[in-house]
């Protein structure tokens, strides 16, 4: 057999349906195997949550209500399979490069949202009493982590609060116990959270801090933080994620002139994160 028999290469005018059938597959299989090596080798930071944020603004403004992330993923890889009528590849060899590399160039347009840290309150709370030094653990970005018993935060300097921020007491309660390796699960991205101001649209990332305050107390979390504020109440969204357990999304009123105690119960669940991620629309 002649070297080369295998690659598919026609003259113009002979590529048949199962021939283009053949290169939009490797096509989709390019634009596939670019999005797999993206989503696990960059987690939250992958470029793949960006462009579903702007698919989830298309929708709501075409009425096509949130996008959830398989759509962008189907989508991007029917552009994937559409795209060797433009390039217009001989082989299938080198329809899986074009799709890769094209899906390589669209990742290195759309910009990562890795949102900002969390912020201190800005306010006089209660300070928090080591309770048990066995549950401490050390987290990344410089996120102190200690388990502490307090009363429930109180805003004393109202003025100063009205002036910069809201200030949030979450507390992420976990019904089968906070996990030992907490540092090691956000890492490994099995333990995500954001806080969304939608009034300033605004991002946080609720495992990363620039000043705020993340604790263990029993079964649960407790995130401490201020977030800037532009009016005197604001609508806050929280996403949750954990191995373990269903994502969590809720939203709450948020004021200047008092703390909002916050308490988010995550759900047992066998479901895998990454199927869960791909039914939730990220728009934040």
């Amino acid at each position: 057999m002649a070297y080369g028999a295998k690659r598919g290469i026609r003259t113009p005018g002979e590529y048949g349906f199962m021939d283009i059938a053949g290169l939009g597959l490797a096509g989709s299989a390019g634009i596939i195997a670019a999005l797999v090596t993206d989503y696990q080798q960059k987690g939250e930071a992958s470029s793949l949550y960006t462009i579903n944020q702007w698919a989830a603004t298309l929708g709501e403004i075409f009425g096509f209500g949130q996008v959830p992330l398989w759509m962008v993923a189907v989508g991007l890889i029917a552009v994937g399979a559409m795209s060797i009528f433009y390039f217009q590849p001989i082989t299938r060899q080198g329809a899986f490069a074009q799709g890769f590399g094209l899906l390589a160039v669209i990742m290195t347009a759309a910009p990562a949202d890795l949102a900002s840290g969390l912020q201190p309150t800005g306010s006089m709370l209660p300070d928090l009493e080591p309770a048990a030094i066995g549950r401490e653990a050390a987290l990344p970005d410089a996120v102190v982590m200690a388990a502490y018993e307090a009363e429930p935060a109180r805003v004393v300097d109202a003025q100063a609060a009205r002036a910069a921020r809201y200030v949030v007491e979450l507390t992420i309660e976990f019904p089968g116990g906070v996990p030992d390796d907490v540092s090691e699960m956000i890492r490994r991205g099995d333990l995500r959270g954001r806080l969304h101001n939608a009034d300033a649209n605004e991002t946080f990332n609720l495992f990363r801090s620039a000043g705020g305050d993340i604790v263990m107390r029993g079964d649960s979390l407790v995130i401490r933080a201020g977030v800037p504020a532009r009016s005197t109440d604001a609508t806050l969204w929280v996403r949750i994620e954990a191995a373990g357990y269903a994502i969590e999304e809720q939203s709450a009123q948020a004021s200047v002139n008092t703390a909002l105690n916050w308490t988010v119960t995550m759900r047992p669940s066998s479901m895998p994160l990454f199927i869960q991620r791909l039914g939730k629309s990220y728009w934040f």
